[in-house]
């Protein structure tokens, strides 16, 4: 046989999520974007939700669909994406709940799904999505009034524990969002990791539960067998590959699978 096989464990996700959820004392949800990191999002929601998870994320409105259909109407799908022009029917048809992070989408969303459910992200420095300062000051008060089911924001360091950049984003999400009673949520893997004054109300755990670093307790989830074609061995000095992409430093025994 010349070709590769692939083994997911999803017993091993499972057991990622709960050894997650037991660090923190606030509610799990779980990260299943980009197809569930590759290893087929409708699986592993379901894997998940059968230890407990409700509440699920993914990038875009249309992966949704495999979570809604693998679970049905109980459980929640957030959109880390937001409310994207062209988006309306898909979340609505699907009960999806899109992380609005810019004032052009809560003013689309809301006048598009007035009543329906949305949640907010806001920028504590890492400069990818979310809402600044002075946008979140804008329109907090009409937002916060309708209700959101959560407030969030995302880590840009949480892999390094010591990097000055953790508390201080912990210090501007405190500072934008305290005094407020919706749910808040500042930590995924990493963060949860840091310890509980980064937990508030909702953890998202992502890459730690397909086995990623930085939960070095992790089970390993994914296991890739690749069968040998040739192997041979290579002076110092000798090129392999399309262009003569790598040189051998030193005598190399090297294979193709």
């Amino acid at each position: 046989m010349s070709t590769g096989h692939l083994s997911i464990d999803l017993s091993a996700v499972a057991a990622n999520w709960r050894a997650l959820d037991a660090k923190t004392t606030v509610e799990t949800g779980a990260v299943v974007k980009a197809d569930g990191y590759g290893l087929g999002a409708a699986r592993v929601a379901k894997a998940l939700a059968d230890v407990g998870a409700r509440r699920f994320f993914v990038a875009i409105a249309e992966e949704g669909a495999a979570v809604r259909q693998a679970l049905g109407p109980d459980v929640e799908i957030s959109v880390f994406s937001g409310h994207m022009d062209g988006d309306t029917a898909l979340i609505r048809d699907l009960n999806l709940t899109p992380m609005l992070n810019s004032v052009d989408q809560v003013s689309r969303h809301l006048e598009h799904l007035p009543g329906r459910a949305f949640g907010i992200q806001l920028d504590t420095g890492m400069n990818r999505l979310g809402m600044e300062w002075d946008e979140w000051a804008a329109v907090a008060e009409v937002v916060l009034a309708q209700r959101p089911s959560m407030v969030m924001s995302h880590l840009a360091c949480a892999d390094d524990p010591d990097h000055p950049m953790n508390p201080y984003q912990l210090d501007i999400f405190h500072k934008m969002t305290d005094g407020i009673t919706t749910p808040r949520s500042l930590s995924a893997t990493g963060g949860m990791l840091l310890g509980a004054d980064y937990h508030f109300d909702i953890c998202r755990p992502g890459i730690g539960l397909y086995g990623g670093a930085p939960f070095k307790d992790a089970r390993a989830v994914a296991r890739l067998d690749l069968p040998v074609i040739q192997v041979r061995a290579l002076d110092a000095g000798e090129v392999a590959g399309y262009g003569n992409s790598w040189q051998a430093a030193r005598p190399s025994r090297i294979a193709t699978v």
